[in-house]
């Protein structure tokens, strides 16, 4: 039975299939009882990548090293450029209009593939992965570890600078998807509904403060967005069960609810990642984050 299943995984990442429906599993076994990473939905590993850089819009989302080297194919579009230097809180996400001009100048068409990639632990490819299903893109995947996976496994970096057609991409925000300071307020002790602060720790008692005042907003729980990586090695996304574990145990759990916030979104937009790859369907994010709420006098506080 376990042949059968490794033989129609492989026939599926040969054709190029994916698997429909919200992640499910991201590793199979074997016939040595190893451990497989497969590219599944919206998480791919560098052996999908590998065989699909041709079909698909790669895009290289680190602000510094492109020059140096970069998968083959890969476009770059450093995570910054993401960042609105108008806007009076501090890494806010670029307009409609910008965001649709940024990605048309990268090619990208509104029916084609987008996979995103950093050095590794993919906070700024998340971050562009959160804008594009923002602004409406519906076929969009990261590169599980990234620039370190895709060296790991053997693979070689190019110095190539590409040239590409201007794209169509039309930006159709999912307005529903950021949620403002009103509507943070309105949820604290909210029923079914879940603050999640995925800064660290010490961000969350106040101990590290990065804005006029430290603490968290009230009745949020906390765990560390890199709590979603393996500490050693590469850092691949550590297994489904789990990351279900570890929400499980701060009562973040699907039927619920859920405004993830950091500090300016980054760590944030890693953490939503993560609850798509989960199947999570009620998610937010609070784009102001703590450099909003934390710099604002007159919103409630609570630490530890």
């Amino acid at each position: 039975m376990k042949q059968r299943l490794i033989k129609l995984v492989t026939f599926l990442l040969v054709l190029g299939i994916g698997f429909s429906g919200t992640w499910q599993e991201k590793a199979y076994a074997n016939e040595m009882g190893n451990e497989v990473r497969v590219a599944v939905d919206i998480l791919v590993n560098s052996e999908w990548v590998r065989k699909h850089k041709d079909a698909v819009k790669l895009i290289d989302t680190r602000k510094e090293g492109y020059d140096e080297g970069h998968i083959p194919g890969a476009l770059q579009f450093p995570y910054t450029e993401l960042q609105d230097p108008h806007h009076p809180i501090e890494d806010y996400l670029i307009s409609k209009k910008q965001f649709q001009k940024e990605m048309r100048k990268l090619g990208v068409r509104n029916d084609q593939t987008v996979v995103v990639y950093d050095d590794g632990s993919s906070p700024y490819a998340a971050r562009l992965f959160f804008a594009l299903e923002y602004y409406g893109h519906e076929d969009v995947r990261l590169l599980d570890g990234g620039l370190k996976a895709w060296l790991d496994s053997g693979n070689e970096l190019t110095k190539d600078v590409y040239e590409t057609k201007k794209g169509n991409f039309k930006a159709q925000p999912k307005e529903t998807l950021i949620v403002d300071k009103s509507f943070v307020k309105d949820a604290i002790g909210k029923d079914n509904t879940v603050l999640l602060d995925v800064r660290s720790p010490e961000e969350y008692r106040g101990e590290d403060i990065r804005a006029k005042r430290g603490g968290h907003i009230p009745t949020a729980v906390n765990l560390e967005w890199k709590e979603a990586l393996q500490l050693k090695g590469v850092p691949y996304f550590k297994p489904l069960h789990q990351l279900e574990e570890q929400f499980n145990q701060i009562r973040v759990t699907p039927d619920k609810t859920v405004i993830i916030y950091c500090h300016t979104a980054l760590r944030s937009s890693h953490t939503y990642f993560v609850l798509r790859l989960l199947g999570f369907e009620q998610l937010h994010v609070y784009e102001g984050s703590w450099a909003e709420w934390g710099n604002d006098p007159d919103t409630p506080i609570d630490q530890p």
